[in-house]
């Protein structure tokens, strides 16, 4: 039996045993690491190139474009999809005490440019959070506009264009859609840290209206992608440092996990999985979300202390698992036994009984390319049914 991409997938989603091999998904290179720019100067890039070209431009719905590195990576799902300016993210010049920077009128963090480390590409850096009080972020939200004002009315959510998008990637992935806004992501960087407990406990009505409206935001965007057709939706909002969640499980349950869950339900409800990827710790954070709806987890980062084993023993049942290669430690700093060791390790632990997708925990940044290729090999090599480790 050999399965499409499509079908490998949704069966691993759905929990229905094991499909005919573990599926393999990466978030990919870092662009502006070191690792992918040995990817461009490589035989293997030149192997892989593949550019789908169709009848819409670039700036218009359906453009697809360069999957070379998806090919390189053989992955069977990757958040990617036709919608391209779900939202319009207003960006002005940060105020005078933050020379240099830019501010996201929706979110109010404050971010800059800076060179890489290694390449000297510029990258996006968060510098602070600017909505330090409810009256500055209700006068930016005054005068640019609410997240939920920020809607892009004029894309093309017909399932014509969807299919034609699926269509002609079939051969090589099977896309996800992405939602705009990373909602606690939002209230951390955009208020800070301090700022957003402190209004957790002196004003949490204003908490919870700031949750509410992106909440809105993301739930019309999720009703736009049922119309189309998507049936994966892929979330990106972090919730953990190392060790431990950003904010309490307490906290979590009254500011955060109430508005996910009116997500994950309406995901639900239209027949749409949803992936979301965490950084940091969540082993304890979890159940929760798989209480409220959640359909796999993505990263499960083990620097940060995640435990896969004992997650796929407790909530296999209930979530698929997607990652939990060292991305952090093995990866960079470890050898190509290492790296393969590593592969082996969380296959072991995930993949029985179906319900895992291979790959590691993050981006792949400034890897040394044996390592790369190591951790390519290692996937392709223990990634069969039945598992043989």
């Amino acid at each position: 039996m050999v399965l499409s991409k499509r079908e490998r997938v949704i069966r691993t989603l759905e929990l229905d045993d094991e499909p005919d091999i573990i599926p393999i998904h990466t978030l990919g290179f870092e662009k502006t690491g070191t690792a992918y720019r040995e990817f461009l100067k490589s035989d293997e890039y030149e192997k892989n190139k593949k550019l789908i070209k169709n009848k819409y431009k670039r700036s218009k719905n359906n453009w697809v474009g360069d999957i070379t590195e998806q090919r390189f990576w053989n992955v069977d799902c990757y958040a990617m999809d036709p919608f391209k300016t779900k939202i319009y993210e207003t960006r002005v010049q940060g105020p005078h005490e933050y020379p240099n920077c830019q501010i996201n009128t929706i979110t109010g963090k404050l971010y800059k440019y800076v060179p890489q480390v290694g390449t000297e590409l510029p990258y996006i850096w968060y510098v602070d959070g600017y909505f330090k009080s409810p009256e500055i972020l209700y006068k930016y939200w005054d005068e640019y506009g609410k997240p939920s004002d920020h809607i892009n009315n004029k894309i093309n959510y017909s399932p014509q264009i969807w299919d034609e998008y699926v269509k002609s990637l079939e051969p090589y992935l099977y896309p996800m859609a992405s939602l705009p806004i990373a909602m606690h992501e939002a209230v951390f960087e955009g208020m800070t840290i301090g700022r957003a407990l402190y209004f957790m406990r002196k004003k949490p009505e204003f908490i919870h209206d700031v949750m509410a409206e992106y909440t809105k935001t993301n739930l019309e965007i999720v009703k736009r992608f049922a119309e189309a057709g998507v049936d994966i939706v892929f979330y990106y909002d972090d919730l953990g440092f190392k060790g431990r969640s950003i904010f309490s499980i307490k906290d979590l349950l009254e500011f955060i996990i109430p508005y996910y869950k009116k997500i994950y339900q309406e995901c639900k409800k239209n027949g749409i999985f949803i992936v979301q990827h965490s950084c940091g710790y969540i082993d304890e954070v979890l159940p929760y979300l798989v209480d409220a709806g959640l359909s796999c987890i993505q990263a499960l980062e083990p620097a940060a202390g995640v435990n896969l084993a004992k997650l796929k023993e407790s909530l296999g049942d209930k979530v698929c698992f997607m990652g939990g290669m060292d991305s952090s430690r093995a990866l960079n700093f470890g050898t190509p036994k290492d790296v393969e060791e590593d592969v082996k390790k969380c296959i072991k632990v995930a993949a029985e009984g179906g319900g895992y997708f291979a790959g590691p925990s993050h981006n792949i940044l400034n890897v040394p390319w044996e390592n790369v290729l190591a951790l390519r090999a290692a996937l392709e090599k223990y990634r069969n049914y039945p598992l043989n480790i």
